[in-house]
């Protein structure tokens, strides 16, 4: 496998005329897995904060067009679905540590008024992305790709289980939830008579910056950011213009 890929490398030059100047469109699956927060927030009027750490896997599809700049560097723009998860908590107050659950503004059917917590919650966002890819040749067919990315969620509806009952809170309260910035490293390889190509790509998150939510009385100031801490694949299906 070494072998392959340093010989691949000293190839590089003799294949650099080899380039993918077409325009593409193309559709991405996306799945990955962070460590979205760990940072402090206080719940109401309660005169102490919490200590949360928030993790989760998250799934996404999105559509984009790629356009060519040079030989070897294409803009991507995207807009896609994109599921984000909370599915590991651990809260931290002065009186407990490691409590799997967080305290939300919850009123239960039936009229009862206890405290209520979540320990999974998710976000249903539309996802709005823009990038850059830079392609490398290794033979007639196949090429390196590494790019960066930005990408902008949009939470339409949430939905949030209930630890007293495992009922499950759905809400929809429209709002931007946050952005981050990825980079991708992967593999194209030309298919079906080179009309299409398949490409898998690592998901390297490099920051992210998701906003405060009012069910857990968090307000707009309230930011929760993290460098890196995850990562992720997406295998997308293209085909050239």
């Amino acid at each position: 496998m070494f072998k392959v890929f340093f010989l691949s490398l000293l190839l590089l030059p003799s294949l650099d005329s080899i380039g993918q100047e077409k325009a593409s469109i193309e559709v991405s699956l996306q799945s990955r897995y962070d460590k979205h927060a760990d940072y402090t927030t206080r719940f109401g009027d309660r005169s102490y904060t919490d200590g949360i750490k928030l993790w989760g896997r998250s799934q996404g599809l999105q559509f984009s067009y790629l356009h060519p700049l040079t030989k070897h560097l294409k803009l991507r723009a995207g807009v896609g679905y994109y599921l984000l998860k909370v599915e590991k908590v651990k809260r931290t107050s002065p009186w407990s540590n490691n409590v799997p659950s967080r305290t939300i503004d919850y009123h239960h059917p039936s009229g009862i008024m206890p405290v209520f917590h979540t320990d999974k919650y998710q976000y249903n966002n539309l996802t709005l992305a823009a990038g850059l890819i830079y392609e490398k040749a290794i033979s007639e067919n196949l090429f390196l790709t590494a790019g960066a990315a930005y990408n902008f969620l949009y939470t339409f509806s949430q939905k949030y289980r209930i630890t007293y009952d495992n009922a499950m809170y759905k809400t929809t309260n429209p709002k931007t939830l946050g952005f981050g910035l990825n980079a991708t490293l992967g593999v194209s390889r030309k298919i079906i008579k080179d009309k299409y190509y398949f490409n898998p790509e690592l998901i390297v998150p490099i920051y992210q910056q998701l906003q405060g939510d009012q069910v857990f009385g968090e307000g707009k100031k309230v930011k929760m950011t993290k460098w890196f801490k995850g990562g992720g694949l997406s295998i997308s299906i293209g085909k050239y213009l």
